[in-house]
Formats: C-alpha cells, sequence, structure tokens
C-alpha cells in the first residue's frame, strides 16, 4: 500500500514538473522571440504650471536605449520606433543613450537621418556609449551627427520652435551611471528658478539625474537606462526586490520605470527599445513615447504625486 501511495506521489510530481517546464519554455519563448517585437506606442500628457499659450501642444518624442549589436535587440523594432515617432510629427525629438552595445558603433544604428530632418533631434550618450574606449565614442558622436542629430553633454542648448511659438531650454548631462554628469556645468548661465516662458527639459540616460536636480527647476526630466526592468516581475513604478533581475544585471534605479516625481520635478522613464545583458524582454515591452506639454497641471491630484504632472493621453 506504501509503494502505491508513494508512486502516486511520484506521477503527481512528475506532472507538475513536466507542467512547470512547459511553463517556463513558454515564458522564455515569450521573452524571447514574442514580447521584443511588441513595441508599446505611449502618449503622455505633461501638465505645466503658467505655460504661455503658444506652447500648449508642443509635442516630444523620446527614444531610448536602442543597444544595436546586442543579440536579442530587434532591429525591426528599432526601425519602427522611429518610424512612429516620425508619424507623431514632434516638435522636437530626445534620444537618451545607449545607442550601440558594448561602446562600438554599429551601422544598423544609422536609424536617424529621416526623424532628425522632421524635427530637431537631440541626443545624449549612455554607459554603452563610452564602454570602449574615447575613439570609439568619438565615432558614435560623429555617426550620429552624420545623420543630423546634436549630441549635447554637460550644457544647455535653447530651441526655438517652428512658427515663431517660443523656445524651450534642454539641460543635458552625460552618463549620470557612471558619473560623467556634471549638472552644474549644464545649467550655468541659466537662471536659477523655472522660467515660465522658457521650459527647461533635463535630459540624462539614467533616471538619478533628477536626484542632483534644483527643486522645481524643470518642467520634464527624460531619461532611460533601468529598460523598465527588462525582465519585470513588479507591478510598481519604484525598485523593489520583484526588481533583482534588473537590479542583478546593472540596471539598478529607484526610478524603475514610468512617471515620478522628485523634489518638484516631473521624471518619466521610458523603458527603451532594445535589449542588454539578456535577449529577453518579460512584461516590460519596449517603447516609444510621445509627451505632450499642457498648460496647467492635474488640481485633483496630491502636491506630491506624480500624476500631478503626468498622465497617459486616450
Amino acid at each position: 500500500m506504501r509503494h502505491k501511495r508513494d508512486g502516486v506521489a511520484w506521477h503527481r510530481l512528475a506532472i507538475f514538473a513536466a507542467g512547470a517546464t512547459a511553463v517556463g519554455g513558454a515564458a522564455l519563448f515569450y521573452a524571447y522571440a514574442i514580447e521584443p517585437r511588441l513595441l508599446q506606442r505611449r502618449n503622455v500628457r505633461v501638465g505645466v504650471p503658467d505655460l504661455p499659450p503658444a506652447l500648449d501642444g508642443v509635442r516630444i518624442a523620446h527614444l531610448t536605449d536602442f543597444h544595436v549589436g546586442m543579440a536579442g535587440t530587434r532591429r525591426s523594432t528599432l526601425r519602427r520606433a522611429v518610424a512612429v515617432a516620425a508619424a507623431w510629427r514632434p516638435d522636437l525629438v530626445a534620444l537618451t543613450g545607449d545607442f550601440v552595445h558594448e561602446g562600438r558603433w554599429e551601422a544598423g544604428a544609422a536609424l536617424f537621418a529621416g526623424l532628425a530632418s522632421a524635427a530637431p533631434t537631440f541626443a545624449v550618450l549612455g554607459n554603452h556609449d563610452h564602454a570602449d574606449n574615447a575613439a570609439a565614442t568619438a565615432r558614435i558622436v560623429a555617426a550620429l551627427e552624420e545623420q543630423g542629430v546634436m549630441v549635447l553633454g554637460n550644457e544647455h542648448r535653447a530651441v526655438p520652435l517652428s512658427g515663431g511659438r517660443g523656445e524651450l531650454v534642454l539641460v543635458a548631462v552625460d552618463d549620470p551611471s557612471q558619473g560623467r554628469d556634471d549638472l552644474a556645468a549644464a545649467i550655468a548661465g541659466l537662471p536659477p528658478d523655472r522660467e515660465p516662458r522658457r521650459p527647461a527639459i533635463l535630459l540624462g540616460h539614467a533616471p538619478e539625474i533628477v536626484d542632483r536636480a534644483p527643486p522645481d527647476r524643470f518642467a520634464l526630466t527624460l531619461a532611460g537606462h533601468t529598460h523598465g526592468g527588462q525582465l519585470r516581475f513588479s507591478p510598481f513604478k519604484r525598485r523593489t526586490p520583484l526588481d533583482l533581475p534588473m537590479i542583478a544585471g546593472g540596471l539598478d534605479s529607484p526610478y524603475a520605470r514610468g512617471a515620478h516625481l522628485v523634489n518638484g520635478n516631473p521624471l518619466f522613464v521610458n523603458s527603451g527599445l532594445g535589449v542588454s545583458g539578456v535577449p529577453f524582454r518579460f512584461l516590460a515591452p519596449p517603447q516609444v513615447v510621445c509627451l505632450t506639454l499642457k498648460r496647467g497641471v492635474d488640481e485633483s491630484q496630491p502636491q506630491d504625486a506624480a500624476e500631478r504632472y503626468l498622465a497617459d493621453l486616450s
């Protein structure tokens, strides 16, 4: 009788193991073959107090973390993301780094000429763009600039908008994840306080740059680097212990994904387009984002809520 019970137990264990193996195999197949191709188009409203009426409706396309050259990065997804961004007819395009994998320029990263001809396109570098040596990084910068992309680092640039509507100020830093950022140099010469007539946008590859920003200074901060977790097991925007794959993979940040508000500065962390470390994405699909500046904030939200400033548009 005991042998029979043992046989039943082993049979059940074998069925469970087979089922778990099948589920795990299906999840790996999905994470490798399907989700990296599931491009998410996200439209976000950016509420700006005292925004001049002429700037209401200004659109900023944001793309990041291309990782051309990494196994598992889908070139077709990158091309579709660029096409989607161009179709939005943005007023400005922001690219926040990691154009290639491990610091070596790849011909497949020549994606932006059409986009740059349609709208002023600015970039900052990421950690992978510095991963080889200074000469290799210079080649990446030169290749981007040949496509019409303006690469900025630890500086600011006033960007006039078409139709004489006014201008935005881009404050751009080199990669914060490696300590290459110098925000003090980037804002040198700008007024210390927010300028209602000239909203300032902070660009940095890694979202931690927002921690070093003066309180209430920026209308928006744009960053990437985290890949939204890439292998996501947490439902939260901020990092939790369930984000262990992100932490172990060198993508660690307290701002794992999406909208945040840090010392009065709205931050949006884009989940990016490529992959790094492993050729998988799970519950963190590749993303291209259009952010639209709108006058006023959502007064129904608490003062310290990101949703007061950043909300998805239907």
